[in-house]
């Protein structure tokens, strides 16, 4: 994972990323498609965050599972978009960094990606604390590629 921050840090080079890792981030899990996961919600809190506060990325490795947490301080997402967030062709209200160009699938696919794995995706926000996205998946998980082919045994 720290060479997607590395990049997401190449992109965006005015922002400060603070990472912490904790325990064993090893797991049976598809490497790519987590790295999309982590670029993707990692670009949206540079998107959606003031410019000069700091965007947190952790890690942590349970017994049982791979947490992943994206924080930043930016202003909630409204209830009413965050009702369909993770929903196709949805999107922020906030302009944001015209860098960045979105359809709306971003955070769809992230889903999809996360719960392929066996995952969950939560997402929490308010005025005070800022926005974390917070993915959870069983270290053996299957890649994507085992559940598109399951085993014939």
């Amino acid at each position: 994972m720290a060479g997607v921050i590395d990049e997401v840090r190449l992109a965006y080079p005015e922002r400060e990323f603070q990472v912490e890792h904790e325990g064993d981030g090893r797991g049976v899990f598809d490497t790519d498609r987590l790295a999309q996961v982590l670029t993707n919600i990692t670009s949206n809190a540079v998107q959606y965050s003031p410019p000069g506060t700091p965007i947190t990325v952790k890690t942590e490795g349970t017994p049982s599972e791979f947490v992943l947490s994206v924080h930043n301080g930016g202003p909630a997402i409204p209830d009413a978009i965050r009702a369909h967030l993770f929903a196709p062709m949805q999107r922020g209200s906030t302009p944001g960094d015209p860098r960045v160009r979105s359809v709306g699938l971003g955070l769809y696919i992230v889903k999809s990606i996360v719960e392929a794995h066996g995952g969950r995706i939560e997402v929490r926000s308010t005025d005070e604390e800022g926005t974390t996205f917070v993915v959870s998946i069983p270290r053996q998980a299957k890649s994507v590629r085992e559940l598109a082919r399951p085993d014939e045994t």
